[in-house]
């Protein structure tokens, strides 16, 4: 079918893409029937980042801000984030006059969850609820003081 596609990360890929439209349209249902924030949760920690592709065909992420990257992940290691961007970035283009340089949020909160926000949207993924792994390489980008050990 296709040539030099593994066909596990590609079913991997659109499992992760069909969970995030679920969620994303679940979250817009909520937010229209009047859902509720737990009112004791307060953020722990929480940075502004930009992501954009590398020439090596990772993922640069970049402070808000800043014209260096601070890190390049491996694409091929970090497919679900790649795939949420991607998700969010489309949701972006329908939503908002926002571009690319809007930075995304990735905050901790003192439940110890993460979120992924997008400000100029106002969409939020509950990280959590993809599973402990996938919340990591969200994890990894917080400043380390804040990663519990």
């Amino acid at each position: 079918m296709l040539k030099g596609v593994n066909k596990a990360l590609l079913l991997g890929s659109t499992a992760v893409a069909v969970l995030l439209v679920i969620v994303i349209g679940t979250s817009v249902v909520d937010r229209l029937d009047g859902g509720v924030a737990d009112a004791s949760r307060r953020p722990v920690t929480h940075r502004a980042v930009i992501f954009r592709d590398a020439p090596s065909g990772g993922i640069a992420v970049y402070d808000q801000g800043a014209t260096e990257p601070f890190q390049i992940l491996e694409r091929e290691k970090n497919t679900f984030m790649a795939t949420s961007l991607r998700l969010l970035g489309q949701v972006r283009q329908v939503r908002s006059k926002a571009g690319s340089d809007a930075p995304f949020v990735i905050t901790r909160w003192n439940d110890g969850k993460l979120t992924l926000t997008d400000p100029s949207t106002g969409e939020t993924l509950e990280l959590a609820a993809y599973g402990q792994r996938n919340a990591d390489t969200f994890a990894q980008l917080l400043p380390q003081a804040s990663v519990p050990r």
